[in-house]
């Protein structure tokens, strides 16, 4: 398994994930993590995403 570097936005975009009761997109997340990071850009949502699928602490639908 890989060792991954904490990060606070991938901490919330999990969080985000976790609180919602649809599948969201990941525009949807992005709008809302936004809120709490405004530089944080639609790139590095998706690249958490994916990076969470690899490592198996979410599913892609």
């Amino acid at each position: 398994m890989k060792k991954l570097k904490y990060s606070r936005q991938r901490e919330s975009i999990k969080a985000c994930l976790m609180a919602c009761r649809d599948h969201p997109t990941a525009d949807d997340i992005y709008m809302r993590i936004r809120e709490e990071y405004p530089n944080i850009s639609l790139g590095t949502v998706y690249r958490n995403l994916n990076l969470l699928v690899e490592i198996g602490e979410i599913q892609k639908l």
